[in-house]
């Protein structure tokens, strides 16, 4: 059904990422970029979210869901100054959940529903999409550390 064992190979290197980089991620680079703890915490919100659609359209066919924005997220939740050991613990335990979840997904309900604005999105590509999402944010992770090093590298400094 999903690729379950791509997606723990996937999370574990994630995971490894985030512990190597752990002294990078309160500092804040110019502009409104995330720090490197915002990132990790926008992924619990996110693995939040999806906990739910990935539980509740298994119990109905069709569903709306509120939306999610998340930089309100973040600035309600105001991850950048949480422990971010915390975060990167709340963030695996989270998502060996939702592994859980997916590996034993009723396979009929893949099909289901949420209704959203831009049209219908079944359960199994939100599913997918979900595993693709903390894909592209591995890659940006990577960036972002890029570019905290290379600003450290050329002595520039930036208030955060």
């Amino acid at each position: 059904m999903f690729p379950i064992d791509e997606y723990k190979k996937n999370l574990r290197a994630f995971r490894a990422l985030m512990l190597r980089h752990r002294t990078l991620a309160h500092e804040r680079l110019e502009g409104d970029r995330w720090t490197l703890a915002e990132m990790v915490g926008h992924l619990v919100d996110s693995a939040a979210n999806n906990h739910q659609r990935f539980v509740r359209l298994q119990l109905e066919r069709e569903l709306e869901f509120p939306a999610y924005d998340g930089d309100a997220w973040l600035r309600a939740s105001k991850a950048d100054s949480c422990d971010y050991r915390l975060l990167v613990r709340l963030w695996t335990e989270y998502n060996g959940y939702l592994l859980h979840i997916a590996e034993r997904m009723d396979e009929g309900c893949l099909g289901w529903t949420w209704k959203t604005a831009e049209g219908e999105l079944t359960l199994d590509f939100l599913v997918r999409d979900y595993y693709r999402h903390l894909e592209w944010h591995r890659e940006l992770f990577e960036r972002r550390v890029g570019e905290i090093r290379a600003r450290r590298k050329n002595g520039s400094t930036f208030p955060g």
